[in-house]
């Protein structure tokens, strides 16, 4: 979301209205919720989130680490201890729905140097894999902030990728993961991988940068259950989010655009 200098408050409330419009059970950031890290930004997200008086889980993203605080560039945990002041837990975020069937796992992806590529610790790996084993039966969403898939019109050097795509894929579709929603890239997309040798699938979400000026305005409202998944891009046009569009995908892979 980028809550700083470059949000305007008539996209904020224009957020806000739609988001309380759409009524989701569940809101999910998926990092980047302050521009510069400072701590009136974190107060200012905080503040967005919780007047809108519906329940959120998010992750850390590498604008969460300060611009002009060179030495947490070098050692991001000083920044994710302000993190974690406004938001609680970075890494390891397990938020369960047993009346719904859903769980959402939510991970770190912040190098130890931030402007790298994304990395998720090996300890992190392992959570992932033995905590979603253990709900066979549950939906099961994964998010964090860098992006497990490649994202069509982003660029190449301020919008890197994650060293351990690859496995965390594998993990999704070892477990049974069929949602993964991530960020960093400012672009909004929705992809879907297949693995014919496990007859499995995920589908992947990136949702924009709703207050930003530039980049995709734009945010995901996603409606899931075990028939279906559908998503819904709502985009800031002509001072409104709005939608034109959703994709739906279901278990027997069939997919389609409305």
């Amino acid at each position: 979301m980028h809550f700083g200098r470059l949000v305007s408050r008539e996209k904020e409330q224009s957020l806000a209205d739609d988001i309380i419009a759409r009524s989701p059970e569940l809101l999910v950031i998926t990092g980047d919720l302050t521009d510069r890290g400072a701590i009136s930004q974190f107060k200012w997200a905080r503040d967005f989130l919780q007047s809108l008086n519906i329940p959120f889980v998010a992750v850390p993203g590498n604008r969460e680490i300060s611009f002009t605080a060179v030495w947490e560039w070098i050692m991001p945990r000083f920044a994710m201890r302000r993190y974690s002041k406004f938001f609680g837990p970075k890494d390891r975020i397990l938020y369960r729905s047993d009346s719904h069937g859903v769980i959402f796992f939510g991970l770190n992806s912040i190098h130890s140097f931030p402007s790298f590529t994304g990395k998720i610790s090996r300890e992190t790996r392992y959570w992932l894999r033995e905590e979603a084993a253990r709900f066979p039966d549950h939906i099961k969403v994964l998010f964090l902030h860098h992006p497990v898939l490649p994202v069509i019109r982003s660029s190449s050097f301020w919008a890197h990728s994650l060293a351990e795509a690859g496995e965390l894929l594998n993990i999704a579709t070892q477990t049974g993961i069929c949602l993964i929603l991530q960020g960093h890239k400012h672009r909004s997309s929705v992809m879907e991988v297949r693995i014919p040798e496990r007859n499995s699938r995920v589908v992947v979400s990136s949702a924009g940068a709703p207050l930003m000026p530039y980049w995709d305005c734009t945010y995901h409202v996603i409606h899931l259950s075990r028939s279906s998944i559908e998503i819904e891009p709502r985009e800031f046009r002509e001072g409104a989010f709005m939608g034109n569009t959703s994709y739906q995908f279901s278990p027997d892979g069939k997919h389609g655009e409305s």
